[in-house]
């Protein structure tokens, strides 16, 4: 099967399946500021709850194309976190947004 551009990519956290894509690169954004990557988790696209993990420009810098590595490495505990925060990831409804604090 060939995967489409728009397609999210698998990622297993202890055990558990999660799919991910990247929402949007570092912006710039009127009032804000920069802001860094956005990424969308969710366990079952389109039937659960969609995580979106905003990272801090500081994670990866200028850079609008991470390395995969990178971008897993980064993601692993921010979903993470994002549990301990409060995100169910086998319930619906709206989107849970978290912020990843900066390190």
């Amino acid at each position: 099967m060939v995967k489409s551009e728009n397609s999210p990519d698998k990622l297993t956290i202890d055990g558990d399946d999660y799919f991910w894509k990247i929402r949007h690169s570092w912006l710039v954004d009127s009032g804000v500021g920069i802001k860094g990557i956005s990424i969308s988790v969710w366990r079952r696209p389109g039937s659960t709850r969609e995580l979106v993990i905003d990272f801090p420009f500081s994670a990866f810098g200028l850079n609008r194309s991470p390395k995969r590595a990178d971008l897993i490495a980064a993601l692993i505990p921010a979903v993470k976190a994002g549990i301990t925060a409060g995100w169910k990831p086998d319930s619906r409804g709206r989107i849970f947004r978290f912020k990843q604090p900066s390190e």
